[in-house]
């Protein structure tokens, strides 16, 4: 036996689908269908803007360990500061740009929806470069300490760790479906 809010259902379709065709406005129909377009292919900006807030939150929240700002948990942090001792400055900086990046490129592969996902994969590797360029020119402009010359080697480290965090991220939410 059916319940009463199943009856209600079952009546309130058979009406519907009774109901003679109702033809939308032009106006109403322009808004569906704008609407639908900004689903299915939303605007490079929006979902470009999207990433650089994430990346920009998580790249700040990856500075609290850095000890070239003395933020939270990297001051004078040993195993970081050996760290720097013991590789070149130019594989420690390469490590440190990857390790900036990482953190947001994944999350924005995760947060995206997969319309934006494929308005951003068009997009990625210029934007990856850019990002990486602006990121590495803003901690050489607020950072403490100079850097030098073998740092901009941390461009190249963001930019692998924004490709390596995005593309396996994108990779697992593909095989997953």
């Amino acid at each position: 036996m059916k319940s009463n809010q199943e009856q209600k259902l079952l009546h309130e379709f058979s009406e519907f689908v009774d109901a003679a065709p109702v033809t939308p406005s032009k106006e109403v129909d322009e808004k569906v269908t704008n609407l639908v377009a900004n689903d299915l292919l939303p605007s490079p900006m929006k979902a470009i803007g999207r990433v650089a807030l994430i990346e920009t939150f998580s790249g700040l929240l990856t500075l609290t360990i850095c000890p070239q700002f003395g933020l939270g948990i990297g001051r004078h942090n040993d195993y970081l500061h050996s760290l720097h001792t013991m590789t070149t400055p130019a594989t420690f900086y390469l490590f440190c740009g990857v390790f900036f990046v990482l953190l947001g490129a994944g999350l924005s592969g995760l947060i995206l929806n997969r319309a934006e996902l494929r308005t951003v994969g068009n997009l990625r590797l210029v934007y990856f470069a850019v990002y990486s360029i602006f990121a590495y020119l803003t901690l050489v402009v607020l950072g403490p300490e100079k850097f030098v010359l073998s740092s901009l080697v941390w461009i190249l480290g963001a930019f692998l760790g924004n490709v390596m965090g995005f593309e396996a991220i994108i990779r697992l939410r593909r095989a997953e479906t």
